[in-house]
């Protein structure tokens, strides 16, 4: 009897030991996808890029100049701002000599736009995606926008 008492204790407690192991686990990666997704990454801080965006597939419109800054861990578009777009938080990073970015930039009366760019040098090379939902029919456009470092 006692040697069964033994053996179940044993497996009772590696089990035990396994299940705080995956809790353990899951909470790692929820917590660090949660840190991804809320910490701005600053590696554009300081820099502005001014240049034309359009939509894609149409004419480019005289009206159509942008400017885009990245100041304290956060991303505005100037173009963007009289339609209530507040600036939000970018997550960057490097590879080789490009600069990726990406934000989603939010307005509480015209939707939100998804934000996709990459750094080259100074020179910013953007695609955004402006989507709002409405009860009648969906919003969804394309832009793009290049520009240079702004002195």
């Amino acid at each position: 009897m006692r040697l069964y008492e033994t053996v179940n204790k044993q497996t009772h407690s590696g089990s035990r030991l396994g299940r705080i192991a995956l809790i353990a686990t899951v909470v790692f990666f929820s917590l660090a996808s949660l840190t991804r997704s809320e910490v701005p990454s600053h590696l554009l801080d300081g820099m502005s890029f001014v240049g034309k965006n359009g939509e894609v597939g149409k004419e480019l419109a005289e009206y159509e100049d942008e400017e885009i800054i990245f100041a304290t861990g956060n991303f505005t578009s100037v173009s963007c701002e009289p339609y209530n777009f507040s600036s939000s938080p970018y997550h960057a990073r490097v590879v080789g000599e490009k600069i990726y970015f990406e934000v989603v930039t939010k307005s509480p009366t015209h939707g939100q736009i998804s934000w996709t760019g990459v750094v080259d040098g100074d020179e910013a090379d953007v695609k955004f995606v402006w989507t709002k939902e409405r009860w009648y029919w969906d919003i969804r456009r394309e832009y793009w926008f290049k520009g240079k470092l702004k002195e």
